[in-house]
C-alpha cells in the first residue's frame, strides 16, 4: 500500500470516528431530552389529576405530541447520516481492496428502510405500500441471515444449524 493511500485511509478513519462519536453524543442528548420531556409531562399530568384538576386539554395534548413528533425528524436525519457513512465505507473498501462488501450493502438497505419507516405517516399511507415495506424488510432480513450463514460456512466458523436451532429441533430432544 502506498504512503498516500495509507494516509488517505487514516484520514477517512478519523473522519468516520469523529462523525460517529458526534452522532452518538447528539443522540444521547436527544434521548435524554425526550425522556425528560415525557417524565415531566407524566408528573405534571399526574399531579394535576391528583389535585382534582381537569384532564389534559386537547390543545395541550396536541402541543405535547408536536414536540415529541420532532423526534421523528431528528431520528430520520440520524439514520440518513448513517446511510451516508455506510456508503462512504463501501466506497473506501472498494478503493482499498477492489471488492464490494455485500454485508455493507445489506446494512445500508436496512437502515434506509428503517429511516423510511420512521418517517412514514401510517394513517395516510396506502395499505399496499405498508405491506410492500414489510415484505422488503423481511426479504432484507432473510437475505442478511443467509449471507451471514454462508459466510460462517465458508470460513468454517461454527455450526450453521446448532442443535437447538435445527429445523424442528427441540434443544432437549435426543438426536
Amino acid at each position: 500500500m502506498t504512503f498516500v493511500k495509507a494516509q488517505a485511509l487514516r484520514i477517512y478513519d478519523l473522519f468516520e470516528r469523529i462523525v460517529l462519536v458526534t452522532l452518538l453524543v447528539l443522540l444521547v442528548v436527544m434521548v435524554l431530552w425526550a425522556t425528560w420531556l415525557l417524565g415531566a409531562e407524566i408528573v405534571q399530568s399526574l399531579a394535576s389529576r391528583l389535585a382534582g384538576g381537569p384532564p389534559m386539554s386537547k390543545a395541550h395534548l396536541h402541543e405535547f405530541i408536536e414536540r415529541f413528533g420532532m423526534l421523528h425528524s431528528v431520528f430520520s436525519a440520524f439514520l440518513l447520516i448513517l446511510i451516508g457513512v455506510e456508503l462512504m465505507k463501501t466506497i473506501v473498501m472498494y478503493l482499498d481492496r477492489h471488492e464490494l462488501h455485500v454485508e455493507v450493502v445489506f446494512t445500508v438497505a436496512m437502515i434506509a428502510i428503517a429511516r423510511h419507516a420512521i418517517g412514514i405517516d401510517i394513517e395516510s399511507t396506502p395499505g399496499l405500500t405498508l405491506i410492500g415495506m414489510g415484505v422488503l424488510t423481511l426479504a432484507l432480513a432473510v437475505g442478511y441471515h443467509y449471507f451471514q450463514r454462508a459466510t460462517r460456512l465458508k470460513m468454517g466458523v461454527g455450526d450453521p444449524d446448532p442443535p437447538g436451532r435445527a429445523a424442528g429441533g427441540d434443544p432437549g430432544a435426543p438426536r
